[in-house]
């Protein structure tokens, strides 16, 4: 399977999580641990080097990351009921593709490939 059906995969589910969790203030922290997962299947899909501190590196950049911007839109969006709520899974839904694809980019190079 490609690796943009896993993206692809992944977004679903986030989407499925963000409308599930929608109107629960703190649930994006959910996302972000999807996020970390998707990446690092990704490494393994592409063949990439990806060692436990870089796994921690990543998982911390992207808690930094969303909690600025996703998951600060995310709550807010959390209090304005329904309409709020549609938008809450659009805003997740998209980060996780865009996020999926730049990792897809990221371990795609040549430079990034284990050496046997």
């Amino acid at each position: 399977m490609k690796p943009i059906w896993h993206i692809i995969i992944y977004t679903l589910i986030a989407g499925v999580i963000a409308a599930v969790t929608a109107p629960i203030p703190g649930t994006s922290l959910l996302l972000t641990a999807l996020e970390v997962f998707m990446i690092v299947h990704l490494a393994k899909i592409n063949e990439a080097k990806l060692e436990l501190k870089e796994i921690g590196y990543t998982a911390v950049a992207l808690y930094g990351l969303s909690t600025i911007l996703k998951d600060t839109a995310l709550e807010i969006l959390t209090f304005v009921p329904l309409v709020g709520w549609v938008v809450e899974v659009i805003v997740a839904v998209l980060f996780v593709f865009f996020l999926g694809i730049l990792a897809n980019l990221y371990f795609s190079k040549p430079s990034r490939k284990q050496v046997n």
